[in-house]
């Protein structure tokens, strides 16, 4: 079973849809007397039995909690929930968080826990789902049995990953649905999903303080009224003698942006840190986890170095791949300066051999401008990533309709019409009079810390180059 929209990271809630469980079905086998038998005696319903007896349990109500992105949640009994749709949960929530119409598209229903998480096409069923996690984890995740044994799903209410954010940059007034996407924006910040530099994180830290605490009041906010976890993230949390104490800047930052917005609203600050978040890269990115090879050190390949750990952030804009344990973008490519393609390994089912994502870009620096580079991201999740970046070069290039639902259909086209495709879409933007800004404006600038990455060199005639490299990227391991 593919789940093409799904990325691996981290959410704090440990509630569950505890009624949603795989033992909830099929109990109905009881002991009868049967005459005059000496004492009961176990009987076998008929299929017949079995089969209605199933269809009455899942048609019971079933209390469902959805959660939102502030922790909050929103409960209500369902009757036939265990057969519901993620559309009809999905409508029944923006009804009863009396939504703006748009937030049908805007948002979108996951299912979500620490080790995996999956936005719902309109037609699942959030129950099976849930009963099969266990299997979903083993498929997706590299997750221990005690940790998989250990997890818990929860049905989570927030963005849907394909809605443009070029529309929604534009079209998002209600204070309701800012609301929703400040929280889910705040938490990818403080979680290091979105990296930025320590400038901007104390910006939206300033901004965070005056939604949530007003302006700023020297009698009562002072730095000791602050929790830098709270507001920043855990990298700047840390106390150095080169700065003021984090407390001590997140106060300044809170009077600075109160200055800064004449005519304080609620609405107002939302959309001022909004604006902000909508700047980055990664935003409105699906995240996924893998594994790349590290650069050999002095000693060469007589020690084996441990891979680094990456998260892939993908979006409508392109890929982004970041180094988990330093929160540092390592590369980060908009679709037109990148080609890839997903491999399994000849040994599937040789433990420790996973699939990958091979990423393809030009070389960054003028000598060798006409090379190219060939990255391999290790992961079980590599599968998903490749369908991802098809859907969103599809979507890019007008293939399908650009909405939520529409999207959310796996089409597999060959990579080359994929291209084909996307470079006729950008030169007809072009040939329309847009000109190269039009372009740039909207796609980030390729980045790439070279010295980080274990890549493949190959020149313009396809042929892989002897780069020096001792530990290459290009193998299956």
């Amino acid at each position: 079973m593919k789940m093409p929209f799904a990325s691996a990271g981290h959410f704090s809630a440990h509630s569950i849809l505890s009624l949603m469980s795989a033992h909830a079905l099929g109990r109905n086998m009881s002991r009868v007397s049967t005459g005059p038998s000496s004492g009961p005696h176990l009987q076998i319903p008929s299929p017949g039995y079995l089969a209605a007896a199933q269809s009455k349990n899942l048609m019971k109500g079933l209390d469902v909690c959805v959660f939102l992105a502030d922790k909050s949640g929103v409960e209500f009994k369902l009757e036939g929930g265990k057969m519901a749709t993620a559309q009809e949960m999905h409508e029944l929530v923006v009804e009863l968080l009396e939504l703006p119409p748009m937030a049908r598209d805007l948002f979108a229903l996951w299912v979500v826990s620490p080790l995996l998480e999956i936005q719902l096409k309109p037609h699942h069923v959030p129950f099976r789902v849930v009963q099969q996690w266990p299997d979903l984890l083993l498929k997706y995740s590299s997750a221990s049995n005690k940790e998989i044994s250990l997890d818990e799903p929860v049905l989570l209410f927030r963005r849907n990953v394909f809605f443009p954010k070029n529309k929604e940059m534009r079209e998002v007034r209600a204070e309701e649905c800012l609301r929703l996407l400040y929280a889910e924006a705040k938490y990818n910040v403080l979680e290091g999903r979105y990296p930025c530099s320590a400038q901007d994180c104390e910006a939206l830290a300033g901004l965070q303080a005056v939604a949530e605490n007003g302006t700023y009041d020297s009698n009562r906010h002072k730095p000791s009224f602050f929790k830098p976890e709270q507001y920043l993230p855990g990298h700047l949390c840390k106390s150095s003698w080169l700065r003021a104490r984090p407390e001590e800047r997140i106060a300044e930052q809170h009077r600075l942006a109160s200055a800064k917005l004449n005519v304080i609203s609620t609405q107002k600050v939302l959309k001022k840190y909004m604006e902000l978040v909508w700047k980055l890269p990664m935003y409105g990115s699906a995240f996924f986890v893998g594994q790349i090879e590290r650069p050999a050190g002095i000693l060469g390949t007589w020690i084996q170095n441990p891979d680094i750990r990456v998260v892939v952030a993908i979006n409508a804009q392109g890929v982004c791949i970041v180094d988990k344990e330093k929160n540092e973008i390592l590369l980060l490519l908009p679709f037109e300066k990148l080609s890839w393609e997903y491999a399994e390994p000849p040994c599937r089912k040789k433990e420790g051999c996973l699939p990958c994502l091979f990423v393809q870009f030009q070389a960054c620096d003028r000598k060798h401008s006409d090379y190219t580079r060939l990255l391999q991201v290790f992961s079980k999740q590599a599968i998903m990533m490749d369908a991802m970046i098809e859907s969103s070069v599809l979507l890019k290039t007008g293939s399908v309709p650009n909405t939520p639902s529409s999207c959310t259909v796996l089409i597999y086209p060959r990579l080359q019409d994929v291209r084909e495709r996307l470079n006729s879409a950008l030169r007809d933007v072009v040939d329309k009079g847009a000109g190269p800004s039009a372009l740039t404006s909207a796609i980030p600038a390729m980045i790439t810390k070279m010295e980080r990455l274990v890549v493949s060199t190959f020149d313009s005639q396809g042929e892989r180059m002897k780069d020096g490299c001792k530990k290459q990227a290009w193998r299956f391991r």
